[in-house]
């Protein structure tokens, strides 16, 4: 009962906030944004790699789309002429 009663009685010292100088950035978070740039660049890669194969396939009439594809690849010829020409 008495520590209960001393520790009660004495007020809390006030905390001290940290100095600008002790406050700095640090190498760890920094690597960990890195890490994140790198990751969201591989799946956005990726992703467009999906997309490639998927209208490929789909030129391709894998879905069974026929006349869609032959349409997105007379869509596709005229791109590429497009392209040429520049």
């Amino acid at each position: 009962m008495t520590t209960q009663t001393l520790h009660t009685s004495q007020p809390a010292p006030e905390p001290t906030p940290p100095q600008d100088e002790d406050v700095v950035a640090g190498w760890t978070a920094f690597g960990i944004f890195i890490a994140l740039c790198v990751a969201v660049a591989v799946i956005a890669w990726s992703m467009l790699r999906q997309f490639k194969k998927v209208e490929k396939a789909k030129v391709e009439g894998v879905f069974g789309e026929e006349a869609q594809a032959e349409a997105i690849a007379q869509q596709a010829a005229k791109d590429e002429i497009k392209k040429l020409k520049r």
